[in-house]
C-alpha cells in the first residue's frame, strides 16, 4: 500500500509541469501586446488552493493596472482552453524594488544597477558582494564594487542570491 503514495505525487508534478509551460506559452503572445516578460512562475497547492502565481516585469517597472491585465488576459485564456481543470487562484505581481535576479537575463537588465550578491564560497575572499552590474555572459556576471570600484566577475553557478539594491 506504501508504494502508492508516492505516483499521485508524481502525478501532480508532471501536471504542475505541464500546466507551468502551457502558461509560458499563453504568455509569450501577451508579451509582444505589452513588453512584459515573466519572471517566474509557480503553481503549487497551498493549503486546501491550488495558486498559479506569476511575477511580471518590464523596462521601467510594471503598473498595478498591467498586473490586473495580465491577470484578466491570461485567467480568460487559462478558462477558455480548459487548461486547469480544478479550482485555482491565479496571483500576478510585479517583483518588487529589490527583485531577486535568478538569470543571465536578469543581470542583463540590471545592467548599470546597484546589486547584492551573495555566493556560496568565498570569491576573492567575501561571500558577499556589493556593486554595479558591469556586464554579464554565459558564465560570469562583473560587477563594479561599489566602495573601491575593482571589477569582480562572479560565477553565475556560485550565486546563492542576488537582488537589486533599492538606494534612496
Amino acid at each position: 500500500m506504501e508504494k502508492w503514495v508516492g505516483i499521485p505525487i508524481f502525478f501532480s508534478l508532471i501536471n504542475m509541469e505541464i500546466i507551468t509551460d502551457k502558461v509560458k506559452t499563453i504568455f509569450s503572445g501577451l508579451l509582444e501586446e505589452k513588453a512584459i516578460a515573466l519572471v517566474d512562475i509557480t503553481y503549487k497547492r497551498q493549503g486546501p488552493n491550488t495558486v498559479l502565481m506569476l511575477i511580471v516585469d518590464k523596462k521601467g517597472g510594471v503598473t498595478v493596472d498591467e498586473c490586473a491585465w495580465v491577470s484578466q488576459k491570461l485567467g480568460d485564456a487559462l478558462d477558455k482552453d480548459n487548461i486547469i481543470t480544478e479550482k485555482y487562484v491565479l496571483e500576478v505581481s510585479s517583483p518588487g524594488l529589490d527583485r531577486p535576479l535568478k538569470a543571465k537575463k536578469d543581470f542583463e537588465r540590471a545592467k548599470g544597477e546597484l546589486v547584492r550578491i551573495n555566493t556560496y564560497g568565498p570569491i576573492e575572499d567575501k561571500r558577499e558582494h556589493t556593486g554595479k552590474v558591469f556586464s554579464c555572459d554565459e558564465e560570469f556576471v562583473t560587477i563594479e564594487v561599489r566602495d573601491t570600484n575593482a571589477v569582480t566577475k562572479i560565477p553565475l553557478n556560485k550565486i546563492a542570491k542576488a537582488c537589486l539594491i533599492v538606494d534612496f
